[in-house]
């Protein structure tokens, strides 16, 4: 049997009164800790959360926003053109293709993005490409 986590005395004038035990009260935060962390591991382990499936375009794409956020923009292109593979009708892929690609330097290949974002109705692609001149 565990000890309590309270121990008191009588005191005549305001009756039974508790103090709490700090070293106990350490003991089982930790104890609970310990019993979250299982419970929450054999959630997962019964969910079968390890075998998640293959990849979609949505998560290529969240994946390389964040990589050119990171300013990691090659591997944000590579992540962009496998989700251009998986779902080649998405403007927003091509358009977040060429920013990634207008960091890097490279112009034509940005213009070409941004022109198949447009065909495809993306509105920011569509003003820039208005801005520069160029039509989609």
């Amino acid at each position: 049997m565990l000890p309590s986590l309270w121990y008191g005395s009588k005191n005549p004038k305001y009756g039974i009164y508790f103090i709490r035990n700090k070293k106990l009260d350490w003991i089982m935060m930790v104890r609970r800790i310990c019993f979250f962390s299982l419970m929450l591991s054999l959630v997962f382990f019964m969910s079968g959360a390890d075998n998640v499936g293959p990849l979609t375009a949505e998560d290529y794409y969240k994946s390389g926003k964040i990589k050119y956020h990171k300013d990691d923009y090659s591997g944000a292109i590579e992540d962009y053109n496998k989700a251009a593979e998986l779902a080649p009708d998405v403007a927003k892929i091509f358009g977040s293709r060429g920013a990634a690609r207008r960091k890097l330097g490279d112009r034509e290949g940005a213009i070409a993005d941004a022109q198949k974002a447009a065909r495809l109705g993306d509105k920011d692609a569509q003003r820039i490409l208005r801005m520069l001149d160029l039509g989609w």
